[in-house]
């Protein structure tokens, strides 16, 4: 029986440091978690990532170093297509979608500014990277997601590729198409995102709604019910997720 390693997740260009024995300073707080929360003690394996598709198994040493060999044992490519989700900043919850999305396989995550995000609605770039990196390190990813910088809809609706595919949750339009039903007409393609933006606690401004469905963004249903931003994220970023795993596999990718 293998027994389970612990997981870090280190910068790439802190692991092309290495001293030219491969041995790796670690930082306090990463000290911290391996020698006091776990009690690991020298000579003890772990497991280290670098967000990259990469996985090394190195070793405690007694002076706050790992020492990693020359040569990672897992490299693994990106999935394709990749998953974005593009959520408006709201006042709770943001901490769950990132570490929930994350565990789900969410690859890019856009910060949004929309007309009816509150002055209240939480904007923690820092707390979120932090959250993400717990995630991959937690979920065991070998993929760690790309947290964007913050943008206001006006300019976000145009910025996806061209080759993207677009998916806006609503609740306000007649005959709206659910999400499930919708990613069935999708192809995935190589090289291709599949973004799905979700509004904030008020929904989306009419006028902003209408603009992105001009600039090509689908309107889709999540539920019959009107749900919490956060949980309309999970929801969408989960069914994303299973599309994702059937239908490459159906399809070969």
């Amino acid at each position: 029986m293998v027994a389970e390693l612990r997981r870090l997740l280190i910068e790439p260009n802190r692991l092309a440091d290495r001293d030219g024995n491969g041995c790796l300073e670690l930082r306090n707080d990463e000290c911290h978690y391996l020698r006091r929360v776990l009690r690991l003690r020298p000579g003890a394996p772990v497991a280290v990532v670098d967000g990259r598709g990469h996985l090394w198994e190195g070793w405690l040493q007694e002076e706050g170093q790992l020492l990693l060999p020359g040569s990672c044992e897992t490299t693994s490519p990106a999935k394709s297509p990749q998953l974005g989700l593009a959520i408006a900043l709201v006042r709770r919850g943001m901490d769950d979608v990132m570490r929930m999305a994350c565990e789900l396989g969410v690859d890019c995550i856009q910060p949004l500014l929309a007309k009816r995000s509150t002055p209240q609605a939480d904007f923690k770039p820092e707390r979120w990277q932090l959250i993400l990196k717990e995630a991959v390190e937690q979920c065991e990813r070998l993929w760690m997601p790309e947290l964007l910088p913050l943008a206001s809809t006006e300019d976000w609706w145009t910025m996806p590729d061209n080759s993207d595919t677009l998916a806006i949750a609503t609740t306000r339009l007649e005959e709206l198409t659910a999400l499930d039903p919708w990613l069935q007409r999708q192809t995935p393609r190589e090289g291709n995102c599949i973004w799905l933006a979700i509004g904030p606690e008020g929904g989306w401004d009419p006028q902003e709604q209408a603009q992105a469905i001009r600039e090509g963004w689908s309107p889709i249903s999540l539920s019959e019910e009107i749900l919490r931003s956060s949980t309309a994220a999970i929801a969408g970023v989960a069914a994303l997720s299973s599309w994702r795993r059937t239908s490459t596999t159906a399809n070969h990718i």
